[in-house]
């Protein structure tokens, strides 16, 4: 019997190790990023199409080819889930509005107006990490499942592992520099473990001397080939955008 108290303490000792820097690990993440990123509030950009390829957008989603067939459009995001994108669809302007679970497209030359209910259908809903942007929204939009530190090639990152509340066999994955607190990549998964999706964020930009937004996004398939790439322009944070413009 002393034997055996013996030989499990170490593993007790061990286990306890563990599950405590784990935990330290999801704390630090989640308070680093809600301290830097508390000031935000919206976001006005412009985001330009550099490169799409059609047949390799599609594999990520049927529809998902549609919005880089705008070739510039301006976005408007207000936290929490707001956001109003215009750009034109060939010569007739284009407008999309989000807010919470309703959708609105609106196309005006043609009249037409399509409003959705978009409770069961979480990708649509667009939240701050969809920007390219880290917050502590990634806490309270989704649920973390974990949370790790890692080696990347520039240093210290977060691998966070969240999902949707009403789908939560589907994984994603953002790892996000521990210095910086720049958002690096995020991946989508499948139910069935695969990959769906990979977003590589790059050529950041620090607006407001708190705040990192990315210059250029890749999107890559499950296939790893580069799907499309879109650049950020005219980045301007916290302007105090009124709740009217995504009037739905």
């Amino acid at each position: 019997m002393i034997a055996r108290t013996i030989f499990f303490t170490p593993l007790w000792a061990m286990l306890a190790v563990l599950i405590s820097s784990s935990s330290a690990a999801h704390g630090d993440a989640r308070s680093a990023i809600g301290q830097a990123t508390n000031g935000f509030r919206d976001v006005t950009l412009t985001c330009k199409v550099l490169y799409a390829n059609h047949a390799e957008l599609k594999k990520i989603g049927k529809d998902f080819n549609k919005s880089y067939e705008f070739k510039s459009t301006t976005v408007r995001y207000k936290a929490p889930n707001k956001m109003k994108m215009e750009g034109k669809l060939g010569l007739l302007k284009a407008v999309v509005v989000i807010n919470g679970d309703r959708k609105a497209t609106i196309i005006p030359a043609i009249h037409y107006s399509k409003k959705e209910n978009i409770r069961d259908e979480p990708h649509k809903r667009q939240t701050d990490i969809d920007i390219g942007i880290v917050t502590d929204s990634v806490w309270r939009d989704y649920i973390v499942l974990g949370n790790a530190d890692e080696r990347g090639p520039s240093g210290a990152v977060y691998k966070i592992t969240f999902v949707r509340e009403n789908a939560r066999d589907k994984k994603h994955v953002c790892w996000v520099d521990a210095r910086t607190l720049k958002l690096l990549k995020v991946e989508k998964h499948e139910s069935d473990g695969s990959l769906k999706s990979r977003y590589i964020y790059s050529r950041h930009s620090l607006i407001e001397g708190f705040i990192w937004v990315p210059g250029r996004i890749d999107v890559y398939n499950q296939d790893g080939k580069l799907a499309g790439t879109t650049a950020y322009e005219n980045i301007r944070i916290n302007t105090g955008i009124p709740d009217s413009v995504f009037r739905i």
